[in-house]
């Protein structure tokens, strides 16, 4: 079903150009905001392949539909770990290349660290609203659920494919590395809602803190 709503979506890319170009026309400072969701922001052109209520229609596998040096900044939450391992090179060279000089890039994600170490500590806490969400959908969904028991169940559902359709797990190391290695000159590990670009207040969700890693890259 959700194949088929983004194939439906897909013919609003024939409306992008008009609503890219009004947006930019009105904006001073341009604020893409990719993997938007039901996340839709004032301010921001908010877009995503299968939200119809997204500003525009985006498939993140292909080139950005955006000049060079376009963007003030660009945030993603908990998008990265959705795109094939393949496809990160060419999606970050272009991450870089529509965000202006100076741009900062906002990436979110599970922090692969984070999952470690708390699994080392035995600290049955952290995992334990994971394992309280999957035990009301055991019920609905036995054969799929039903390893989800322990702090490994709940740690393996941040890296399995079935569960939230995640391709790979980052940690800071990683995306330090892969993000220098297309040109952003500062990466900073941060906290939830701190930022180098304004108005993450609005922009971090609280449902996602516990578990995330906060990264900002610098043009």
């Amino acid at each position: 079903m959700k194949i088929l709503r983004g194939e439906l979506n897909r013919l609003r890319i024939f409306a992008r150009p008009v609503v890219v170009r009004r947006y930019l026309k009105n904006t001073p400072l341009p604020k893409l905001h990719l993997g938007c969701g039901k996340k839709i922001r004032l301010g921001w052109l908010n877009c995503d392949k299968f939200a119809t209520d997204a500003d525009i229609y985006l498939n993140a596998y292909r080139k950005l539909p955006f000049q060079t040096d376009t963007f003030h900044c660009i945030y993603m939450e908990h998008l990265i770990e959705h795109i094939h391992t393949d496809k990160i090179p060419s999606f970050f060279f272009e991450l870089h290349r529509v965000l202006k000089p100076e741009g900062v890039l906002r990436i979110t994600c599970p922090d692969l660290e984070l999952f470690v170490r708390m699994y080392y500590e035995d600290n049955h806490d952290f995992f334990a609203p994971i394992l309280e969400r999957f035990a009301a959908r055991r019920e609905k969904n036995l054969d799929k659920h039903w390893l989800v028991r322990t702090k490994g169940g709940a740690f393996n559902t941040r890296t399995v494919y079935r569960f939230y359709h995640h391709r790979w797990m980052y940690d800071f190391e990683t995306l330090d590395w892969c993000l220098r290695e297309v040109g952003f000159r500062d990466v900073v590990r941060l906290q939830f809602r701190q930022s180098l670009i304004d108005g993450m207040e609005e922009m971090d969700s609280e449902s996602h803190q516990m578990e995330t890693l906060y990264v900002d890259a610098v043009k």
